[in-house]
């Protein structure tokens, strides 16, 4: 067995100090799926009934709500806000952001500097624009919105209450989506109401 080094030793006190953390998150009721390969920051808050599920990343200032499901493979970034009951499944990021009660992006999707309401659904493959090259925008998306699968939202642009966006379209920026309208195509135009 090799000698240990100034850098194995700080890595199993890092590991250490990593797993204790898990520990006290499973004390206060939090399910960690797999404890060797979830990595939680020191100043994350989890409610009670949440399950974490393997390989997730979740970084500091990250506040998530009672009886969630996030993971696996999802990667939480700072200033991330998750209500109750929401869900963030695998390859799933998230930053900067908030995602209210019952809200879910289950599958292959990018969340950055974006507002989702209760209810909302965010279909397999979405993307959030955010970055035009100079600064970053914000998205709102509102309550019971559906958005389908492989849809990118140009930021800065807002999804109106119970508004559908269809399958692989793309929403440009400030062409902001009514409430109960249904969008498709690229560019996204108003199908019906």
């Amino acid at each position: 067995m090799p000698p240990k080094t100034k850098l194995s030793a700080e890595l199993i006190k890092n590991n250490e100090a990593r797993l204790a953390r898990l520990e006290r998150f499973i004390a206060k009721g939090v399910v960690i799926i797999d404890p060797l390969t979830t990595y939680i920051a020191d100043n994350v808050r989890i409610g009670k009934g949440t399950v974490i599920h393997p390989l997730t990343v979740i970084e500091s200032d990250v506040r998530i709500g009672k009886n969630c499901s996030i993971g696996p493979f999802a990667r939480i970034r700072k200033e991330v806000r998750i209500k109750d009951t929401a869900s963030v499944g695998n390859f799933v990021e998230v930053v900067r952001s908030t995602i209210g009660k019952g809200s879910k992006a289950k599958h292959l999707t990018y969340l950055g500097d974006t507002s989702v309401d209760n209810n909302v659904n965010i279909g397999a493959g979405t993307i959030i624009a955010n970055y035009d090259g100079k600064e970053k925008h914000r998205t709102h998306i509102k309550d019971r919105a559906f958005i389908g699968c492989g849809s990118i939202l140009v930021a800065p642009v807002t999804i109106g209450k119970e508004a559908v966006t269809g399958a692989g379209c793309v929403v440009t920026r400030n062409h902001n989506v009514p409430d109960k309208s249904v969008v498709i195509g690229i560019p996204a135009r108003i199908m019906k109401k």
